[in-house]
């Protein structure tokens, strides 16, 4: 697969600037700077690709993995730079993908719901919010859903529904509950290549600049993270500013939902694990 590289990197994106000032995207509904932000999942497992991924710069949020052997001291290094940190929670799926520790499945009771998040998120120090990892099967499931998000109102955390399934009611349910939400609009990296993930980013800038804001996930994969570094300094040149999961939680409180209709792609349900997925099944 070819590679943006250098000054061919900078003229494609620079296109989208092209777009911007000629109106090829209406201004952001809210009529003040757009904002995106950007969540780093399936962090814990790797040192090497957590470090990589901690150290891009600007104000990324980073998801972990409970009960992962560098979940902890990744979240340490990563709060010490300033980043926001969530727990990722391993969540039941329909393709039955494995979850690895700390996951919630259909299966469990109340009480074992309230054990394993409680115990998930205590595993991970300066958590702030939570998003899901996988979960097409939990997420659909309402009454597991509201014993979820009972455990994140008190511990006053917020929930960023991932969107793995187009039927989810995890976020209607966070709102019913009380709990403060946002949506992933954008998986940036389901195929690992510098052209897919550089059309997803694109994507993400153009709701970010239609609505206002955009919220995109991406995973450590070396090629996610190398894009990043030669994406992440142009985004202010577009004029759109990244901040983390919580402020764009905070900008929204009160206000409606903008939802973008999604079409989910077939990937979305495996969150960025497509490509290993198909070999699998192949």
């Amino acid at each position: 697969m070819r590679k943006l590289k250098g000054r061919s990197f900078r003229l494609f994106t620079f296109g989208l600037c092209w777009l911007v000032a000629s109106g090829a995207f209406s201004a952001s509904e809210t009529g003040n700077q757009p904002v995106i932000v950007i969540v780093i999942d399936d962090l814990g497992d790797n040192r090497k690709k957590g470090i990589a991924a901690i150290d891009l710069d600007g104000a990324i949020t980073y998801a972990f993995l409970p009960h992962t052997p560098h979940s902890k001291e990744l979240a340490r290094i990563a709060h010490q730079k300033g980043k926001e940190v969530i727990l990722h929670a391993p969540m039941e799926n329909k393709s039955g993908l494995r979850l690895g520790p700390g996951a919630l499945e259909e299966h469990h009771d109340h009480q074992q719901l309230k054990n394993i998040l409680n115990t998930g998120l205590d595993s991970i120090p300066y958590v702030t919010g939570m998003n899901n990892h996988m979960g097409s099967l939990l997420t659909e499931d309402r009454e597991k859903m509201a014993e979820i998000m009972q455990v994140m109102r008190r511990r006053n955390l917020f929930f960023l529904d991932s969107v793995t399934t187009s039927n989810t009611v995890a976020w209607k349910v966070a709102r019913e509950v009380g709990v403060p939400y946002i949506l992933r609009d954008t998986f940036l990296d389901n195929e690992r290549n510098e052209e897919y993930i550089h059309q997803q980013f694109k994507q993400a800038l153009k709701v970010a600049m239609s609505r206002g804001y955009s919220v995109a996930i991406g995973h450590p994969y070396p090629e996610t993270v190398e894009y990043l570094k030669k994406a992440l300094p142009i985004v202010e040149e577009l004029g759109v500013k990244l901040i983390p999961a919580s402020e764009l939680i905070r900008r929204r409180s009160g206000k409606p939902l903008l939802l973008v209709e999604k079409k989910l792609n077939p990937c979305d349900q495996f969150e960025g694990h497509c490509e290993s997925e198909l070999t699998h099944r192949h």
